[in-house]
Parts: structure tokens; sequence; C-alpha cells
């Protein structure tokens, strides 16, 4: 078994297909098919079900794949424990991040551990904050972006960065705008909102629990940045965290009643001691507090 191989077999996994593996990797695909049916032979186990353009999981693979990260988390360590010696930083951080995320001081952090550690590449991975959560925890991501309005998962360790009122973000001349919103004056609106799963829905959707109101979201979009183009153009109201309604025409004014706060947060394995992982943390945490 080779270090390669379990390399190629993440990969192949993390990205859906021997094709997008190979793409992602820069090299061959029929070098790659056949480095996994090496391995499945030296291992006696078929670990992917190739499909015409995907592949899936074996009862053995999905055994297999933790081991398989643990094994490739621990060759980076050695690498980078040596890199202490001559105090370099080097590797491959995965990076999470709430969809559209264009915060400036998550950028701020991204660029200046770039300009600093030009021996790491950064892979940023958009998706909801509940799946960031479970892909930071499968290892599949480094370290996440994550928004929340309640407990993260155990196993992970969270670094709360900031903590937002739900707010009614529409055009200055709306009914709204200006006056004390309450969660029943959706009802007679369109809303737009980003999907289950994210900070700002869960914590919206706590807040109507709460209030015996039933959530309404008519159009629900995973890019923040396009709701609130849809909102300036007259097709409704945006509920979203206060501070998202910066930079625009629009204006955010909180809702009185939505008493769940939408948080931001860092989150990380516990334990993680990759020494790239742990400076961009620090980078992030103080840029966004």
């Amino acid at each position: 078994m080779e270090i390669g191989q379990l390399r190629y077999f993440v990969a192949v996994v993390d990205h859906g297909s021997f094709t997008a593996a190979a793409q992602r990797l820069h090299v061959s695909q029929s070098g790659i098919s056949a480095q996994m049916a090496k391995l499945e032979r030296e291992l006696g186990h078929d670990m992917l079900v190739r499909g015409p353009r995907s592949v899936r999981l074996t009862h053995a693979g999905e055994t297999l794949l933790p081991r398989a990260r643990d094994a490739l988390r621990a060759i980076e360590g050695v690498r980078q424990s040596a890199d202490e010696l001559s105090d370099l930083i080097r590797g491959h951080v995965r990076l999470g991040m709430i969809a559209g995320c264009t915060i400036p001081g998550f950028l701020d952090a991204v660029a200046a551990f770039h300009r600093e550690h030009p021996g790491v590449t950064v892979e940023l991975v958009e998706d909801t904050s509940d799946r960031l959560q479970q892909r930071t925890l499968a290892g599949e991501l480094d370290l996440a972006l994550i928004s929340h309005a309640g407990p993260v998962l155990d196993g992970l360790a969270t670094e709360s960065v900031s903590d937002e009122r739900l707010a009614v973000i529409a055009p200055a001349d709306h009914r709204l705008t200006g006056t004390r919103p309450r969660l029943a004056d959706l009802q007679e609106e369109t809303v737009l909102c980003i999907p289950p799963g994210t900070g700002v829905r869960t914590a919206l959707e706590q807040s109507c629990a709460r209030a015996g109101v039933a959530p309404k979201v008519d159009l629900s979009g995973s890019n923040p940045e396009t709701l609130l183009g849809l909102t300036a153009r007259g097709l409704g109201v945006c509920v979203l965290a206060e501070s998202m309604a910066a930079g625009t025409d629009l204006v955010a004014t909180p809702i009185v009643d939505a008493d769940v706060r939408a948080g931001l947060a860092l989150v990380i394995r516990d334990g993680d001691q990759q020494r790239a992982t742990r400076r961009l943390h620090d980078l992030l945490q103080a840029a966004l507090t």
C-alpha cells in the first residue's frame, strides 16, 4: 500500500468521479484507475462501485475512508513537523465557508495568509453551515467559518466571532423600513432567505416557533447577494443578519421579536495541531473579532 493510493482514493470520493479527481490532482484518469484497482487487490475488498459518471462507496469503502483520511493527516503532520525545524510552513488547507461569503475580515485574513505562507495552497469550499460542520468533523475540511444559531457538533472546537440580530432588509421606501417589524408582519410579504441548514434560517425558524408564527419563505437561495439584488428589484424583502445590508442601497430594520440571534463562528476539529491550519485559524480569528 502506498501513500499515493490513499490520496487517490480520498480524492475520488471527495470529487465524485475518477475524471474529477484526475483533473484536481493533475494526473491521468487511467493512472488513478490502475492505482485504485491495485489498492483494492491488496486490501482484498472492492472499495468503490463504479458508475458511468460517478462512484459510490461500498461498505468496505465507507469503513476504510476515515482511516485513509487519518493516515494522510498523519503523513502531513510528519511533513509539517519537519518543516518547523527550519521554520517553514507548507502544505494544503481546506477552508470551508458559508455560501456567498464576502465578509471583508474573512477575505483579508485569507489574503494575508497567502502572502505570509506562499508554500501553502488554500482550497475554499462553500456549503451550508450544517454540512460544513459535518465535513470538518469527517476530516474533509480543516476548518470552517459557519453561521449558527445553537450548539455545534460534538468533536468540534468553536470560536464565536460575531452575534447578530435578524432584520428585514428592504428598500428605504418599504412599509416596514424604519418601523418595529414583528415576525407576524412577514406573513403579508414575499420573503427571501437563505436555505435550511444555515444559521440565519435556523434562527428564523426557531424565532418563529417561539413566537407561535409559522415561518414563511417564498424564495430560498444560497447566495445572499443574489437575494439582496432581487430585493432591490422589488421582488420582496430579505430576512438576513443585520450587517448583510452593508454596501447596498437597502436598509436593515431589526425584527423586534426575533429573539434567536445568528452568529458566526470558526470551527476546527478538537486537537487539530496542523501548523498551517492553526496559523490560518489565528489570522481569521483576529480579523473577524
